[in-house]
């Protein structure tokens, strides 16, 4: 199968921790002929009385100085992050740059800048942004909403190990779109994938590859209280092996559900060294319901080490 090629967002603002996600993608993808990555920076908008014609000699001198200066800065932080790449292994002509000025809240301009350019993912270090309330919540809007819902974003913190992802499968429209995107973007990659849901009517976790249940799986999957699961399961594997993964690289594990799903499944990650946590998340209520989410919320809290995905 033919590998697609990829397209990220990566906002970065000068620091060296804005550029750490672009090491977890060259840890990611060995292969980069196919990965894409946009340099943007937003500009800090100019002093309220510099935006107005220059109404004297020594006004537009200072803003012609103003502007030198700003633009200087931009190059030297886009040059600094290109140079960065390119010595991970990136090559030079996947890298683009944007730039434009500040006018709305970091976390919507570039979500609106993400939708604009179609991107796949948007890389955010969690550093960065503290928390997914401080990216968002500063300008609620459905057209984030929306964006959201086709470009999904990506929150990295520490040095995360690639090797191994988790999906957390759910019954919901989203889970469905987040092993699709994790299908697109790890195909070909070695990651090996793991299919998780939380149950509570087992006591114990149960583990097996997913293309080849052993007993136990097999007969909990068709009992009554698994027999739901058997469809989420199914239509999962079969948005995995259509996108590309090999069934070899697919497991399957049921854990007993005792009701804090962001602590059991980010303990399991820890315990089973996971470094990507794949999951979609609805808030039919708005955008604060996803903000207080038991699940995004508190993994984002609980997050160390791990690649975060969110798919809505």
């Amino acid at each position: 199968m033919e590998t697609l090629p990829k397209c990220l967002l990566l906002p970065v603002d000068g620091s060296q921790e804005s550029l750490r996600p672009a090491q977890f993608l060259a840890d990611l993808y060995p292969q980069r002929d196919t990965i894409d990555i946009i340099l943007c920076y937003f500009l800090p908008p100019l002093p309220p009385i510099y935006r107005q014609r220059p109404d004297s000699p020594e006004m537009y001198a200072k803003l012609k100085a103003m502007q030198t200066v700003r633009d200087k800065n931009k190059r030297s932080i886009l040059d600094r992050a290109r140079e960065f790449l390119i010595s991970i292994g990136f090559s030079g002509e996947h890298i683009q740059e944007h730039v434009e000025e500040k006018a709305l809240s970091v976390g919507r301009q570039t979500c609106i800048l993400a939708e604009r350019k179609k991107v796949d993912a948007v890389l955010v270090q969690k550093q960065v942004v503290r928390s997914l309330e401080d990216f968002l919540s500063s300008d609620i809007s459905s057209a984030l909403l929306q964006h959201c819902l086709t470009s999904p974003i990506w929150l990295i913190d520490g040095n995360v190990d690639p090797s191994r992802a988790v999906i957390l499968l759910e019954d919901e429209h989203t889970s469905f779109r987040a092993v699709d995107h994790a299908a697109f973007m790890l195909e070909e990659t070695d990651t090996h994938i793991t299919l998780l849901y939380l149950a509570k009517s087992v006591k114990a976790a149960l583990k097996c590859p997913a293309f080849s249940l052993d007993a136990e799986m097999g007969e909990w999957l068709k009992s009554s209280a698994g027999k739901d699961v058997l469809p989420i399961v199914m239509e999962a594997k079969a948005i995995l092996k259509e996108g590309g993964v090999s069934e070899e690289r697919l497991d399957l594990t049921v854990l007993p559900g005792r009701g804090n799903k962001a602590s059991e499944v980010t303990s399991y990650c820890r315990e089973a060294g996971i470094g990507i946590v794949v999951l979609g998340h609805s808030h039919p209520t708005g955008i604060w319901s996803f903000l207080k989410s038991s699940v995004t919320q508190k993994m984002l809290t609980e997050l160390h080490d791990m690649a975060l995905w969110i798919n809505q």
